[in-house]
């Protein structure tokens, strides 16, 4: 694709909070390579507007759902109201590439995948992903597939309505605080909460730090029984409520973050907040992201019987468990190590 020539790019993101964190990094190379004048549309899902708000290099932010039977027919109906000559589309799914090519756009591009490289005006054949090939790269190839350097830092911006919503929930006291990223919708993919718990009262003891315990409604269990048991100040999200970009805001605020393999995650390292990151099935080489501060811990066993074996039995194998408190305490201590010394 000759880029300086797309007038308009509408861009299909990712359908996962994290993915959409991953591909802002093709988002800023996108309007690298654009001509000046050219627009880039952000097509996003419902809710998820918050997280690319602010952006420099987005010109605009809409929604669109092309799920169900009609969905592909819908989606593209939506995407002519936009009018873009060029359709990015970042997520693997032929529906995605579908919508696409129903929406009449002279360009289309994307990876050859799931029998979907006819829809595409620009196809090119997916990288190897055997290897634990970042997500971040996969998108940012797409616009640059000759590309010698390692894609930036994935950022979000954070706005002052962002503060305002964050300050209601956590207070504009000086309190210092830890995120913990506790839930996810897989139940081996998290941490026991007694842990969580003991970390943070650890860190209590030792920093005076409180805790932000991070979900949704959908995880109030979890999220509720890990902010009562512990021992200071503690906020549970599930509980208070807070948006998307509010999210931003918290996270930024927060000394450090202590999540699993989810969303907040890359939310945390979006907005520059150092991350300690527990990975059990999911491999951890997939969400690789450069030029962050991120310590990442992994579940025993996790290499070679289960890069043969594949995802289920990494899933049944890989016990969480096996990431103890003590390699998170000592974790949180080097990374407050460097904070301090500003590297």
């Amino acid at each position: 694709m000759n880029w300086s020539e797309a007038k308009h790019v509408a861009v299909i993101m990712p359908t996962w909070i994290g993915d959409v964190v991953m591909a802002t990094p093709t988002l800023h190379r996108l309007r690298e390579v654009l001509a000046e004048g050219s627009s880039i549309t952000a097509l996003v899902r419902h809710g998820h507007q918050p997280l690319l708000e602010g952006l420099q290099c987005v010109d605009a932010i809409e929604t669109l759902d092309y799920r169900g039977l009609l969905g592909a027919w819908r989606g593209a109906a939506r995407i002519r109201q936009f009018g873009p000559d060029t359709i990015l589309v970042l997520p693997n799914s032929f529906r995605s590439a579908l919508t696409a090519r129903l929406s009449g756009a002279q360009h289309r591009i994307g990876w050859i995948w799931d029998g979907r490289g006819w829809l595409l005006s620009e196809a090119a054949q997916a990288p190897d992903r055997s290897n634990g090939y970042p997500q971040v790269n996969w998108y940012y190839e797409l616009v640059d597939p000759k590309t010698t350097q390692q894609p930036v830092c994935p950022t979000l911006a954070v706005l002052p309505e962002d503060i305002v919503e964050a300050e209601q929930v956590l207070g504009n006291k000086a309190q210092a605080w830890v995120a913990l990223v506790p839930a996810a919708m897989k139940a081996h993919k998290r941490w026991p909460s007694e842990r969580f718990i003991a970390v943070a009262n650890a860190l209590h003891e030792n920093y005076g730090w409180g805790a932000i315990v991070v979900g949704t409604s959908k995880d109030a269990d979890i999220t509720g029984e890990i902010a009562s048991g512990c021992v200071g100040p503690s906020i549970d999200l599930a509980q208070a409520g807070s948006s998307l970009g509010a999210l931003k805001a918290i996270m930024q605020r927060a000394k450090l973050a202590i999540c699993i393999d989810t969303g907040p995650r890359h939310v945390a390292i979006g907005v520059g907040t150092p991350t300690i990151s527990l990975f059990g099935p999911t491999d951890h080489r997939w969400t690789i992201i450069p030029n962050v501060h991120e310590v990442r811990l992994l579940a025993d066993p996790f290499l070679r019987e289960h890069e043969i074996a594949g995802l289920r039995s990494r899933e049944s194998s890989c016990c969480m468990e096996s990431i103890r408190i003590t390699d998170v305490l000592d974790a949180v201590f080097q990374t407050k190590a460097h904070i301090q010394d500003g590297t």
